[in-house]
């Protein structure tokens, strides 16, 4: 992995922007973005979205011996992929850190937590068991791929559904999905990984984009390191079932107590959703509704980490608020021979950017509001 390095100016920039109470692209501290499940034509195929993060998750299984330790339980395994489509700072056929790091949380939070019913994947008692198998592929990586990875995980293991077996004697025959219909997965509980930043001055942020889980897991340029990112797994019942920290110590017990509070919440809404779409998505193939990622793979989206310009909105607006801008009287703002005259002149941005307010050479942000036009 090629190591990306970013500058002090925009270390310093994101910090002081976050204490002044914004973040880049607009949303509050406690604000996430969009959240978006898409299942494929098989069973345990889904593409997850949160933002312009992008994970394919598909489930396999096939029929194997089982652990001496565990003769009537069936296996599951994780293997989570990150390639340079992801991002070009990855290399193709080679582990990093962070792929380590996210197979060890995910076998923590399904596998540890006893999440699935592994003697229900039992066929014959210390000969035959089905075993699970969840392959990641990362699609585009702008930040929490923790959180997008963990709902992946879990809306294919929900949606899949293995093909039933019956038993003569001692042949087995395993049925075809046109004979028999399939079996789904069982699940005692649906566990989710909630990614939190922290900032100085114990600032909690959900759903970190990739500057600032970089910024935050950065070193200062005193060589210390304030910052980190705070993973906690919780299902729907509010139980714990992971905590992860990764950074500097967190000297303040508030923090976890509010980061466990947003989790539950933020658990119950994906945990919801990942319900609701499966419910959809069986009512589609009962009704013989085609069903495949043709609809949501677009030709001409870039990858969020190959663009050359950073989209920044400090504050969300409408095209309403554009309108109104351009209808205002500019007489009062333009005067080419003095260089204080923008002094009072607001620069109408665009859509993802960011408002600028010149005052005596200097250029300071402003809210871009219903009050500032008034004024």
């Amino acid at each position: 992995m090629r190591e990306v390095f970013l500058s002090n100016c925009e270390k310093n920039f994101v910090q002081k922007t976050i204490a002044e109470g914004y973040r880049l692209d607009g949303r509050n501290y406690n604000e996430c973005r969009k959240l978006n499940i898409a299942f494929g034509s098989e069973y345990g195929s889904c593409i997850v979205s949160i933002g312009e993060t992008k994970v394919l998750s598909q489930v396999s299984c096939e029929v194997v011996q089982p652990k001496q330790i565990r003769p009537n339980e069936g296996l599951l395994n994780i293997n989570v992929e990150i390639s340079p489509m992801a991002a070009p700072q990855f290399e193709a056929n080679r582990q990093t850190d962070l792929t380590v790091y996210l197979n060890r949380l995910l076998e923590k939070c399904y596998k540890d937590s006893k999440c699935i019913d592994l003697e229900s994947l039992c066929i014959v008692v210390e000969e035959k068991v089905w075993s699970l198998r969840v392959d990641l592929k990362i699609l585009n990586h702008d930040g929490n791929l923790i959180e997008c990875s963990s709902i992946a995980t879990l809306a294919s293991i929900a949606h899949f559904k293995r093909p039933d077996v019956t038993r003569s004697g001692e042949s087995i025959v395993i049925h075809t999905l046109a004979d028999m219909d399939p079996i789904p997965t069982v699940l005692y509980h649906y566990p989710v990984c909630v990614n939190f930043a922290i900032f100085k001055n114990n600032i909690l942020i959900s759903d970190p984009s990739y500057i600032e889980e970089t910024v935050c897991t950065s070193t200062s340029e005193d060589g210390t390191n304030t910052g980190g990112l705070l993973v906690v797994g919780m299902n729907q019942y509010k139980e714990m079932c992971l905590l992860d920290l990764t950074g500097a110590a967190i000297y303040n017990s508030n923090i976890v107590h509010r980061a466990i509070q947003s989790a539950a919440e933020r658990c119950k809404m994906v945990v919801d959703l990942v319900k609701k779409d499966i419910m959809t998505d069986d009512n589609l193939r009962q009704k013989r509704t085609k069903i495949n990622f043709a609809d949501i793979i677009t030709t001409d989206h870039a990858q969020s980490l190959c663009a050359k310009d950073l989209c920044i909105r400090l504050k969300n607006f409408t095209i309403n608020d554009i309108e109104m801008e351009e209808e205002t009287d500019v007489s009062k703002s333009i005067d080419t021979d003095d260089n204080t005259a923008l002094s009072k002149y607001d620069v109408p941005s665009l859509p993802q950017t960011v408002e600028l307010k010149a005052k005596k050479g200097a250029s300071t942000w402003i809210d871009i509001s219903s009050e500032s036009d008034e004024d």
